[in-house]
């Protein structure tokens, strides 16, 4: 199995709830466990603090009532779920809970009580994302509402290495009844060449046949995963030359709807392309749609690679 134990925090906020649907979505295709997660902000009150004082006693009973509506929610129905109310600051208290429970997907947000501002995600959004080894799902709140019970358009970006191949297994495994559209897609780099003067025309050259020899190999590459998994699934290819990656990548987004989009974010020297956090950073920034980033040992060969047969 691949996500079998699922995180979903939650602040009471409509924002945060933009992340139900989602982590319903993924616990119900994978027949995962998700655990609903409050934390609530130990401030002082009444002279004390913490679990003695009056006022975090009447907020845990608060939350212990928003809790336990969420689990009756008829969406949730046959999935598995249990509930969680600790104490805190929130970054810090789920990263507890991925670490405790063992998760391996956290769904949430990219906004919550606070609301939106000017960055791309809130303060705590952000300290999971950057903080947790686990893969997570983050729901952007500019994201279109999908009522569909699966994902019906994927987007899978891809550069070429075998870890970012993770993420074309995971978009097969979601499309468990073979009628979604996956569109693997694979952006070529311009080659930099900074030149105070223009380009001589051997240089023109010699980038053309450079671009020309990775558009190749690369269209080779997604022949081949479109052979491997076309059989059972409708997979589609798109090869571009961009200077810029990520513009491409957002233009897609724009272009084809996808409902979710699927990719890496390895850490380490050998990781590249899509996998590097600098790019993974500004495809969260700029995408305005569910994106969903595979990070640690899903078991490619077993779990993830079966899950969608």
């Amino acid at each position: 199995m691949v996500f079998s134990r699922i995180l979903l925090p939650l602040d009471g906020s409509v924002h945060a709830e933009h992340a139900i649907p989602h982590a319903v979505r993924i616990a119900r295709l994978f027949g995962g466990r998700l655990s609903l997660l409050r934390v609530l902000d130990g401030a002082a009150a009444n002279g004390r603090t913490g679990s003695d004082s009056i006022d975090w006693r009447l907020r845990r009973a608060e939350a212990e009532r928003y809790l336990n509506a969420i689990q009756q929610d008829p969406r949730l129905e046959n999935i598995e779920t249990d509930a969680f109310i600790t104490e805190g600051k929130p970054a810090d208290r789920i990263a507890d809970q991925v670490r405790r429970k063992d998760i391996n997907l956290v769904v949430m947000s990219s906004w919550g009580a606070g609301g939106e501002n000017e960055f791309p995600h809130g303060g705590t959004a952000f300290k999971v994302l950057v903080g947790t080894g686990t893969s997570y799902l983050v729901v952007n709140q500019a994201a279109r509402l999908v009522d569909s019970d699966a994902y019906r358009r994927m987007l899978v970006p891809l550069d070429g290495s075998h870890k970012a191949e993770a993420a074309a297994h995971v978009a097969v495994a979601l499309d468990t009844d073979h009628e979604a559209d996956i569109l693997f897609c694979h952006v070529i780099s311009e080659p930099a060449m900074p030149r105070k003067r223009p380009l001589t025309e051997t240089e023109k050259t010699l980038k053309e046949r450079l671009i020309e020899c990775n558009r190749r190999v690369a269209g080779g590459y997604l022949e081949e995963l479109r052979d491997q998994f076309g059989g059972q699934h409708r997979i589609h290819t798109r090869l571009e030359v961009a200077r810029d990656p990520v513009v491409r990548i957002t233009e897609l987004c724009q272009q084809e709807q996808p409902d979710l989009m699927i990719l890496t974010g390895n850490h380490g020297i050998d990781s590249n392309g899509w996998s590097r956090d600098s790019v993974l950073q500004s495809l969260l920034s700029s995408a305005h749609l569910p994106i969903l980033v595979i990070r640690g040992n899903l078991g490619i060969a077993g779990d993830v690679a079966g899950g969608g047969q």
